[in-house]
């Protein structure tokens, strides 16, 4: 997990390195979070980032996907909230309510809508979940990939 630590001159590097996918390049107002390190047994990174609407089905295309779930409840959500949060609570992936991955922050206006939930393989770890949610006209995209 080494890789997912690196110079604040280049969050988007660090996410990149740490979850093993390419960002969009409209991808903006990166946050970036791990826990654990080489000592501990279980390990997680999260990252969020807003992205252009339009870069969302090509982000989504390099996935490893196992399975794909739209939201349990309708409505608007918190993408900063972890947990099961508004997905199925059976998924195969999600992000731990560990509060080392608490205090997100809202870097977009308006309400966030959830549409979709991946649970990939991982060419870094054990698993990859990723979110996609709508958000005026664009989406925001958060990843979590765990290390058990």
């Amino acid at each position: 997990m080494a890789s997912c630590n690196g110079p604040a001159k280049n969050p988007a590097g660090v996410v990149e390195r740490c979850h093993g996918i390419k960002l969009p390049a409209s991808a903006r107002n990166l946050q970036h979070k791990t826990s654990g390190g080489w000592g501990f047994l279980d390990r997680g990174a999260l990252s969020l980032f807003e992205t252009d609407q339009k870069d969302v089905q090509s982000f989504v295309a390099q996935l490893s996907i196992k399975s794909r779930k739209p939201p349990a409840r309708s409505g608007s959500g918190d993408p900063r909230q972890n947990g099961w949060n508004v997905w199925p609570e059976r998924s195969a992936t999600f992000v731990p309510g560990n509060t080392v991955f608490g205090g997100l922050r809202t870097t977009w206006q308006g309400a966030a809508t959830p549409i979709e939930m991946f649970s990939c393989s991982s060419s870094k770890g054990d698993w990859l979940h990723v979110e996609i949610w709508s958000v005026e006209d664009h989406a925001l995209v958060k990843i979590y990939t765990d290390w058990n």
